[in-house]
């Protein structure tokens, strides 16, 4: 099957129709593409989800972190728990889960979050009591399974915190994952510590020397067709689930990024369409990973172009549309709703002069997102001066996190609950003093994890630390201001790091259905750009691309012809005389072809000079005794083989002569072909029309690179 339909896209002589036939397979495969990568994904989740839970929360017989009954996608019930746990040194004393503390009730109706219960609970006779001065009865919740469901007496005292008067159906509020602030501190240092040991010998069993993400797709695109090496982005994705699992401090989305776009890219390496289509593919996978995080379609697609694929063709606009709305339909069919940041801000009208608070919220955010880069960038090079084994990195950074996390363990694990938790506390607990040492010991820790190979994502940790950064403003200027600036700093670092401003504000607005929220962050998002554009890099991954050695400034035609060789260009029709040749022999040579230039070669072809009319001339008027040797003169410029085109357009510019000699390489310097102007302007004209061809959607479904001989 495959085989036939590569023939039917190679045939050289192409009816009218095909074009339109070409492109709607192409849109087929990206839905097959987009629901695979969407599956790929939410197998990803689950594993790390899976995990964490049995390394840290299934040894709990009491409720942790939040349990939710969503009524549709507007209306829930959230209860919030919080175990009275002692942090520090004496909390390595307490060997058991807590059995009290607060819990937070939250409620959304129609879209908009309810002002927040704030409870105590007490675990007892197998069931969770809920007291609070506003309950006339405490509420009672019973496990079934790691869920929680009311018992019959509760059903009546819940009905004022509904969202609805008859609620259809029985009220289970879904366990998403437990808190790592009730986790007793042995466990967390003892996990942490030997987990980081797994990790390292993870590596040594994959055989793979460092972790891939986001950056490795960017080069991919620019030097390699789109084609990336699957079992690297399998392996890489089996690094970070385990990571993100045993609680380091690290993200998700760029491993979901890397995984979608190593999945994209495999299956164009299946079918072997060519370098427009492989590319396409690659981006059908990234915006399907997006959507099905955060099921945010419409971001997905702007995130995949505009800071994966760099441009936005119709050839490759439509299959990634549709990739990301197929990977959405997935993940919504399968019950996976993103649902970290929705509804935090109830609607209202923003003033004129409310928007320059929020561009100095994006100043700042975007100086702390400098900070955070330039932290991974700095821990990374010292951690590979050290020449510590590869095994042992995870392990040493695993030890250091564990001790910090006995005081924060805030620190740990995914951020949507933790940032959440920020938004929606309002300063109660996350007091100004925590905010600050939680955005220094985050930026430190996720720099620790990423440097020494517990890998993961920079994504998530941006976004707790944007919106720590946020709210830290507004405690110190305006509390009233609490949620709109962590989430305008939130937006602000975001967009900083991953490079995509557009996109980043599409997923808050997405997330929010808030038009007012979404101005702010855009006006932050643009301050915070700047700034990292001006200081840093326009993204952490793009400064990874150029780090690796190539131009992300660069033309797609200068890529193309950096990828070509002076080989495939040159000429070998040349003439070349002995060194011993007297002046008759080289007069004749140069008589039958007096608009070339004649190459002085030894018997093995070694190039040791050029002869030129117009420099032998009066030599030869005189008829003085000399040799060829004599007459040679060292050429200007001299090309190798494997000189890549751009190199040899940049020396062209500067040339003035005939011909430039090509030898093998700098060692032998045996002569194998001449180059003309017109050879590499040729190339130039083919890559300008090939580059411009991809990124309007021209070009041939099975254009390769164009290749001279």
């Amino acid at each position: 099957m495959l085989e036939s339909i590569r023939k039917f896209f190679d045939r050289q002589q192409k009816p009218p129709y095909q074009a339109g036939t070409n492109l709607l397979l192409l849109l087929v495969l990206s839905v097959v593409i987009g629901a695979g990568v969407s599956y790929a994904t939410l197998g990803f989740m689950k594993t790390f989800e899976h995990v964490v839970n049995w390394v840290y929360f299934d040894h709990s017989d009491t409720p942790s972190g939040r349990y939710t009954h969503k009524f549709d996608a507007r209306n829930s019930l959230q209860f919030d728990f919080r175990g009275n746990n002692i942090h520090g040194l004496d909390g390595l004393k307490q060997t058991q889960w807590p059995t009290n503390g607060s819990c937070t009730i939250v409620t959304t109706r129609d879209g908009i979050r309810l002002p927040a219960h704030h409870t105590q609970w007490v675990y007892a006779a197998g069931k969770v009591h809920i007291k609070s001065e506003a309950l006339a009865e405490p509420l009672q919740l019973q496990f079934e399974g790691q869920n929680l469901a009311p018992t019959e007496n509760t059903k009546t005292n819940l009905a004022s915190m509904l969202p609805a008067a008859d609620p259809p159906g029985p009220l289970l509020f879904q366990y998403k994952q437990g808190s790592f602030t009730d986790v007793p501190k042995w466990h967390i240092f003892a996990a942490l510590s030997g987990g980081g040991l797994f990790i390292g010998l993870l590596y040594v069993a994959l055989k793979l020397p460092r972790g891939h993400g986001p950056a490795d797709a960017i080069i991919a695109r620019i030097n390699n067709d789109g084609i990336m090496p699957v079992r690297e982005g399998i392996s890489t994705a089996l690094i970070c689930a385990s990571s993100i699992g045993l609680g380091a401090s690290v993200g998700r989305y760029g491993p979901a990024v890397h995984l979608g776009a190593t999945l994209g890219s495999g299956f164009g390496q299946i079918f072997n369409l060519g370098r427009t289509n492989t590319v396409t593919f690659l981006g059908c996978g990234v915006a399907s990973a997006i959507a099905t995080s955060f099921n945010t379609p419409i971001a997905a697609v702007i995130f995949a172009h505009e800071a994966i694929i760099g441009h936005y063709s119709l050839r490759a606009f439509a299959p990634i549309t549709i990739a990301a709305v197929a990977g959405n339909a997935v993940a919504i069919h399968h019950g996976r709703f993103f649902d970290g940041f929705q509804n935090l801000t109830a609607p209202a009208e923003l003033t004129l002069g409310q928007y320059p608070l929020f561009a100095f919220v994006g100043l700042i955010a975007g100086l702390f997102a400098i900070i955070y880069m330039r932290s991974l960038v700095s821990v990374k090079k010292a951690v590979d001066k050290t020449n510590l084994p590869l095994w042992s990195r995870p392990a040493i950074a695993g030890f250091a996190i564990a001790i910090v996390a006995i005081w924060l363990p805030n620190l740990l694990g995914l951020v949507e609950e933790t940032t959440t938790q920020v938004i929606q506390d309002q300063g109660t607990e996350y007091v100004l003093q925590l905010l600050c040492f939680l955005i220094v010991f985050k930026i430190a820790a996720t720099a620790l994890c990423l440097g020494s190979g517990m890998h993961g994502g920079v994504f998530g940790p941006a976004l707790c630390i944007g919106a720590m950064v946020g709210a830290a403003l507004a405690m110190a200027y305006d509390a009233s201001y609490y949620q709109i600036f962590a989430l305008a700093g939130m937006g602000a670092c975001i967009s900083s790091v991953v490079g995509a401003p557009i996109a980043t504000i599409l997923i808050v607005f997405e997330l929010n259905q808030n038009y007012s929220v979404a101005t702010a962050v855009m006006v932050a998002v643009v301050i915070s750009n700047l700034v990292t554009n001006k200081y840093f890099a326009r993204s952490y991954f793009l400064f990874q691309v150029q780090a690796a050695g190539f131009d992300i400034n660069a033309g797609r035609e200068v890529l193309i012809l950096q990828r070509r060789r002076i080989r495939e260009v040159m000429e070998t029709g040349f003439q070349t005389i002995s060194p011993d040749a007297d002046l008759a022999a080289v007069e004749q040579a140069l008589r039958a072809h007096p608009e070339a230039d004649l190459y002085v070669v030894d018997s093995d072809q070694k190039l040791l000079g050029v002869i030129t009319l117009a420099g032998a001339w009066d030599t030869l008027k005189a008829g003085a005794n000399q040799t060829a040797a004599d007459l040679a003169t060292q050429p200007e410029h001299i090309l190798t083989e494997d000189t890549d085109l751009n190199q040899g357009f940049e020396i062209i510019e500067e040339f003035v002569g005939v011909s430039i000699p090509v030898v093998e390489n700098t060692k032998t310097q045996r002569l194998t072909g001449i180059i003309h102007e017109a050879n590499i302007i040729q190339a130039y004209n083919e890559a300008v029309k090939t580059a411009r061809g991809e990124e309007q959607g021209l070009d041939n479904f099975s254009q390769k690179t164009p290749q001279r001989s």
